[in-house]
């Protein structure tokens, strides 16, 4: 099991964020979709607002998905996310950060990108730190 902090990508549009909430999925778009592929079953996935924090959770089906978006064919890659929640308080970028260095303390990568993987042991320690949040 790895871990994932998707970026939701809500700087291009705001549409993305609340389509991953409401529909449970993570999501790319475009030139970065196919980050999207490198998640499977059972690892698990953090949902990063820019300027908010972590904002839900999920594990991965596995199951790599497309769909149009704005008239392009197959411009979204998804994955549908069971067990899903979504943190009625986001936890703040500085925390999230904390936890990260704390379980890898190589860690120096910001958070505006796509995706963020996390190999175990770091992943299992960043996930149960984040469910306590729960």
């Amino acid at each position: 099991m790895n871990l994932f902090i998707i970026n939701t990508n809500k700087s291009t549009d705001k549409r993305y964020e609340q389509e991953m909430i409401q529909e449970q999925k993570c999501a790319a778009y475009r030139s970065t979709k196919r980050e999207i592929e490198s998640i499977h079953k059972g690892d698990k996935v953090l949902l990063y607002s820019n300027k908010i924090g972590i904002i839900a959770r999920g594990v991965a089906d596995g199951k790599v998905k497309k769909k149009e978006d704005r008239g392009e064919i197959d411009a979204e890659y998804f994955i549908n996310l069971d067990d899903f929640y979504q943190y009625i308080k986001s936890i703040p970028y500085d925390k999230i950060r904390l936890i990260a260095e704390k379980a890898d303390p190589s860690f120096t990568r910001p958070f505006n990108v796509t995706s963020l993987r996390f190999d175990q042991p770091a992943s299992i320690l960043i996930w149960d730190e984040v469910c306590k949040y729960i």
